[in-house]
């Protein structure tokens, strides 16, 4: 496939599929923003396929519509979006499927979905991006702050970054790494406040917010060998993870985090 950054591995399997020999059955694996989507799309234009989304709220007719459609066709799943009762209501599309179909599902992770369902993929997982292939994703973002490189993992989360206050998340940032320890329960939880909860512009998005006191606090950690800057980064960083997770209450995350964070260094 022509005009695809990294993924070279995955470019070179998906380049030797052919009509007859593609997988009718295969789950991309790769954080958000890693280009699953895309590379689905122009993996169906190389095989010279239309392809349909298949959502959460697909009834069991259209499926059965889609299982006998005479056209061949590709069709693409983001398990993202469903709950476990929607990926039992598309298990039985994906089981058998007709030499017409051909399904790519898409998932961050192998987390969350039925074992029912991973057991009849081929598993494709996605490769990190290195700093330099991520800078070729660049042109089109108002940043050159190098640091976003080993902050961000994929181009979609370049995409995402911040026009205009950037600067303000490092530096905020860098006062609850070197601050924390004299700061007032009642202060460390008023951080809540600061974070985008819910879309509102001029705050800072809630990822973007540990993805960077992730750096910050290891950055600190590597310059002045405190422990509690590598409290901070392994406690932070273990708690991002479970950020990943798109169901959590990301306010009630929040000042859970910050409870803990400040209890920490006190």
């Amino acid at each position: 496939m022509k005009a695809v950054i990294g993924q070279e591995k995955l470019v070179k399997i998906l380049d030797s599929y052919t009509l007859q020999t593609v997988p009718r059955t295969m789950l991309f694996l790769g954080p958000d923003g890693c280009g699953k989507g895309w590379i689905s799309a122009r993996f169906a234009e190389q095989l010279g396929l239309d392809w349909v989304e298949i959502k959460p709220d697909v009834t069991s007719e259209k499926l059965i519509e889609y299982f006998q459609c005479p056209i061949q066709r590709m069709y693409f799943i983001n398990l993202k979006e469903f709950d476990e009762r929607q990926q039992n209501k598309i298990l039985k599309f994906i089981e058998e499927p007709s030499s017409n179909m051909c399904v790519i599902l898409r998932a961050e992770s192998e987390i969350g979905v039925l074992p029912t369902i991973l057991n009849r993929c081929v598993k494709h997982a996605f490769e990190d991006y290195t700093p330099e292939q991520l800078k070729e994703f660049a042109w089109a973002i108002k940043c050159d702050d190098d640091r976003i490189y080993q902050i961000c993992k994929t181009p979609g989360q370049l995409d995402k970054l911040p026009d205009d206050n950037l600067n303000q998340v490092f530096d905020l940032c860098s006062a609850i790494v070197s601050m924390l320890p004299a700061a007032s329960y009642a202060n460390t939880l008023s951080l809540a406040t600061k974070i985008d909860f819910k879309g509102n512009a001029g705050k800072i998005d809630f990822d973007l917010f540990f993805d960077v006191l992730v750096y910050v606090a290891f950055d600190r950690y590597k310059s002045n060998k405190d422990d509690l800057s590598f409290e901070i980064y392994r406690y932070t960083a273990a708690q991002r993870a479970k950020a990943y997770n798109k169901a959590i209450a990301k306010e009630s995350f929040m000042l859970n985090y910050l409870d803990n964070l400040w209890r920490l260094a006190h």
